[in-house]
């Protein structure tokens, strides 16, 4: 299927599933291997960032949640930072008898994802994600989660800048980095980049999906060379700088 033609999703379902003190709505369709997917925390999140890539439901089975605090789960006077909404993530998969799934998360989402891989990864297959954010403690941590998994990121993006996808590529090691051409050249634009991301390139973002979830193993042969990127990054920087 070309990246210009859309396949018609099939219809969602949305639920209510109840996780401990929490009720959690949950959006699937398709059917197939499991994708589940997370949301940012920017602009009102809820699974509906996704719809740009419903698509992907002719193939795989796509679990979509609105996390704790989003959407139209439940609302605690404190939204649970991504430690607490990993383990909700976890606890969800269990009561919905999904054993194993691949993780696919844009912007906080994908910290989100990072922690259920790096305390649960025998439930992981895959790990894909857009602009994601990360905390410092995780990064150490992920080299040992070893699960293929496909980074992507936007040359412009000034919120989770490039040097991240690099760090987070060479981090858990068994990954690769995809850089898509700039979203917004006007550098008046607002820069929601991870959220623009994946609304703008909705078409690019899922062919990348597709392509790797064909063959993740394959896709991560090349080994990552950190250090010359970064280095030249910094000569950059330096060079602006002066």
């Amino acid at each position: 299927m070309s990246a210009g033609k859309r396949a018609a999703a099939p219809a969602v379902e949305e639920r209510k599933v109840e996780v401990g003190e929490y009720k959690v709505n949950v959006a699937t369709l398709g059917t197939g291997p499991a994708i589940v997917m997370f949301h940012g925390e920017e602009k009102q999140p809820s699974w509906k960032d996704w719809e740009g890539l419903l698509g992907l439901a002719d193939s795989y089975r796509l679990i979509i949640p609105d996390l704790v605090g989003f959407g139209k789960s439940s609302r605690p006077s404190e939204t649970p930072e991504y430690k607490a909404q990993a383990r909700i993530v976890h606890e969800l998969l269990e009561v919905m008898k999904v054993e194993k799934a691949t993780l696919a998360g844009y912007s906080w989402g994908g910290q989100v994802a990072l922690e259920v891989a790096i305390n649960w990864p025998q439930t992981v297959e895959n790990i894909l994600l857009v602009a994601s954010t990360y905390d410092k403690g995780q990064l150490s941590k992920l080299p040992k989660v070893r699960k293929p998994a496909l980074v992507i990121w936007a040359e412009d993006d000034l919120v989770t800048q490039l040097k991240a996808g690099y760090l987070l590529r060479d981090s858990i090691r068994t990954s690769r980095l995809e850089v898509l051409p700039p979203v917004a050249k006007d550098p008046k634009h607002d820069f929601t980049i991870a959220h623009r991301l994946l609304k703008s390139r909705s078409d690019e973002v899922a062919t990348l999906f597709r392509d790797f979830l064909a063959s993740p193993s394959r896709a991560i042969a090349e080994p990552p060379e950190l250090e010359k990127e970064l280095k030249g990054m910094a000569l950059k920087q330096e060079t602006e700088d002066a």
